[in-house]
């Protein structure tokens, strides 16, 4: 009875509007803006998210969104269970101090889809405040980052300042998940106002953030984030050809084109870590700023090791131990001194968790891909795809800086930006 009282409550508040936005959803947008900063705040922003979700609807209406959407929930609840049986045969040095980390990590697989489904619908204005208040909080973020960088520059005359992690540092950031933040920022723009009818003003401003934006991914110095920014622009100039017949935007993607690599070759640091980019061996120290090279080593490291355990894998902390010996019998220094897993989610999960997991892993991201595209989500497939392609040199699904952004936007856009919620997603 009591319950039942709280639960009523409860729903009388979340009804309450503040700017045409409901509590629940204010609590995702704290959620949401705090996705870059510390962790702490973005963990306490989801808590009260949490809760607002539980509160939200009856359990009635839970178990029946649920049973409608099982599949969705099931699956990533399967992949975080397989991890807590591999702690069985796990007997990685780390086992005893980060296993709770490793551990609360990945609740977000199962957690996220689950307050997601069982939420009634957001309607669409709120979604474009949710996202757009992420956009405006990466410009925020941006231009303290520049500020910052630039006043450490005059106090010291030295250049790099303005680039790479030393830039996104000053918000507590990697650059290359900044990067990702940035581009999928200039998706949204894309996505709610260069691909449909506006005022000339309104495109105007369009055109300033996704320039300032991408002048931005460039001085953070992603090479991974540069070339899929280039690939995006090169998929969106013939989208926008081909699909709207909108020969403006086809020629604003061109500029964008032609934009990229001239930026890349204008900022000296940049250029420098493009060209010691080079398809070789890792031959020594002289080869660590060479991406290629050190991969190299790093998945040809994890694939020696695959080998001896496919089915199971090694476990999450035994596999990084494996990882650093198997780095110094291969004169990667830097690899052991720093830590490196694998630089690769494919390949990491196959080391860690075995093909059950690996294939827990794509089927998940096959299958939000899969509902993406049948509801013609160009918002969703861009984000899936960024994802998924900056999965190949990077493990973002192993820190929380990327779990939190691709499990909560994913499962925003799947289940509240799609014409279905209340029915099946896919049939």
């Amino acid at each position: 009875m009591i319950l039942v009282k709280i639960q009523l409550m409860g729903r009388f508040i979340l009804k309450q509007r503040i700017g045409g936005m409901n509590l629940l959803e204010i609590c995702l947008i704290l959620a949401t803006i705090t996705i870059p900063f510390d962790y702490l705040w973005n963990s306490y922003a989801i808590v009260l998210f949490a809760a607002a979700s539980l509160l939200s609807t009856s359990l009635e209406k839970k178990i029946d969104y649920l049973r409608k959407n099982k599949i969705y929930w099931i699956l990533p609840l399967s992949f975080f269970i397989w991890i807590t049986i591999s702690l069985i045969w796990d007997r990685g040095s780390a086992f005893s101090t980060s296993v709770v980390e490793i551990w609360e990590g990945h609740v977000s697989w199962f957690v996220f889809p689950i307050l997601f489904i069982t939420i009634d619908k957001i309607n669409p204005q709120s979604i474009k405040k949710i996202l757009f208040s992420f956009l405006a909080t990466n410009i925020v973020a941006s231009v303290y980052c520049l500020w910052k960088a630039y006043e450490q520059y005059q106090a010291t005359k030295y250049i790099n300042r303005l680039f790479y992690h030393r830039l996104s540092a000053h918000i507590g950031i990697n650059a290359i998940y900044f990067s990702l933040y940035c581009v999928f920022s200039i998706y949204i723009l894309l996505f709610y106002f260069l691909f449909k009818r506006k005022k000339m003003l309104l495109n105007f401003l369009t055109l300033l953030c996704i320039g300032y934006l991408t002048i931005f991914v460039v001085l953070l110095s992603s090479k991974t984030l540069i070339f899929l920014l280039y690939l995006s622009a090169l998929v969106f100039t013939v989208y926008s050809f081909y699909y709207f017949r909108s020969k403006l935007v086809a020629l604003i993607m061109s500029v964008l084109l032609i934009a990229i690599p001239v930026l890349a070759i204008k900022f000296s640091y940049v250029k420098s870590r493009i060209s010691d980019t080079q398809i070789k061996e890792y031959n020594g120290p002289e080869d660590n700023q060479n991406g290629f090279a050190v991969r190299g080593v790093l998945w040809e490291s994890s694939w020696d090791l695959i080998r001896s355990r496919p089915l199971i894998g090694w476990g999450r902390f035994e596999a990084q131990d494996a990882l650093q010996i198997k780095y110094l019998e291969m004169g990667f220094a830097e690899g052991k001194k720093e830590n490196y897993n694998s630089h690769n989610q494919y390949i990491y999960t196959w080391l860690c968790w075995g093909l059950i997991g690996l294939a827990l892993l794509l089927m998940y991201l096959g299958l939000h891909l899969r509902a993406f595209f049948r509801s013609r989500h160009f918002l969703g497939i861009s984000l899936l795809l960024l994802f998924i392609l900056a999965n190949m040199t990077e493990c973002m699904f192993e820190v929380q800086k990327g779990i939190v952004f691709f499990f909560l936007f994913s499962n925003l856009l799947l289940f509240h930006g799609t014409e279905r919620h209340t029915e099946k997603i896919v049939s």
